[in-house]
């Protein structure tokens, strides 16, 4: 199987945001160590303890002092810490899962797999394969460690540890199917090309829809070799779809 992928690394104002959030924390933390160095190793804090028979003030203001001590470093170091892991987490989620790699060895030579293909109108397409059965557009599903949702409710955590809304990824493979067939159908409207949707995905919580598939990865090789091969793709039309693919591969790369 012949694979196709196209150089994705995302937006220069996400790469942006991450540097930032990045450089956010590591100064929390350098502040964190800075503080708890100025109170244990120098007597910065010891000059604040009241000698003899100190007034109500002085007591107040040793109290204050000690108090930011103990609490200050200690919270800008979880401060940092936390936000560091949230950053993690949020490029982990971010970072696409490709399954297509792994069927290269798995499919034959009349399958082609595109990955990160964007559509004419600025659509990208996470993974898709073709084959004698038309075209399976795999959907994307963020990892567990980074995502929740009930139902079709999705949610993802940002770089500030946040949960943000996002489409739910078995509705967006349905929509990106639909993309897919309007993209073929207007460049050749004598021929109705079969376009399925399928996500795959070790998450037994989600359900399929009408209109995709839920599969696990070990399932996808079979799903794909079981599906029907469609009348009326011949080799030439399979080879200028091959061709259309490939121009749009080189345009989306621009």
């Amino acid at each position: 199987m012949q694979v196709i992928a196209v150089s994705s690394s995302g937006s220069l104002a996400d790469r942006v945001a991450t540097v930032r959030g990045v450089a956010v924390a590591v100064l929390l933390v350098a502040a964190g160590l800075a503080l708890g160095w100025l109170c244990l190793a120098t007597p910065l804090v010891l000059s604040f303890i009241p000698y003899g028979r100190p007034s109500a003030i002085q007591v107040a203001s040793g109290i204050l002092v000690w108090g930011f001590a103990t609490v200050l470093p200690g919270a800008f170091l979880i401060l940092g810490i936390s936000r560091l892991a949230a950053i993690v987490d949020s490029v982990v989620a971010a970072r696409p899962r490709r399954v297509t790699p792994h069927l290269a060895r798995a499919l034959g030579a009349d399958h082609l797999a595109a990955m990160d293909l964007v559509l004419p109108g600025g659509r990208r397409i996470h993974e898709m394969v073709l084959g004698p059965f038309g075209i399976v557009v795999l959907g994307d599903v963020p990892p567990r460690s980074a995502a929740r949702h009930v139902g079709a409710h999705w949610e993802v955590r940002d770089d500030r540890g946040r949960w943000i809304s996002i489409e739910d990824p078995v509705q967006r493979a349905s929509r990106d199917a639909e993309r897919v067939r309007g993209w073929i159908a207007a460049d050749d409207r004598d021929f109705l090309l079969r376009v399925y949707a399928a996500i795959v995905t070790s998450d037994t919580t989600i359900e399929r829809s009408p209109t995709c598939a839920v599969l696990t990865p070990s399932a996808l090789p079979g799903w794909l070799e079981a599906l029907p091969a469609q009348r009326g793709l011949t080799l030439q039309r399979r080879e200028h779809l091959v061709e259309m693919v490939r121009g749009q591969a080189q345009a989306s790369a621009r």
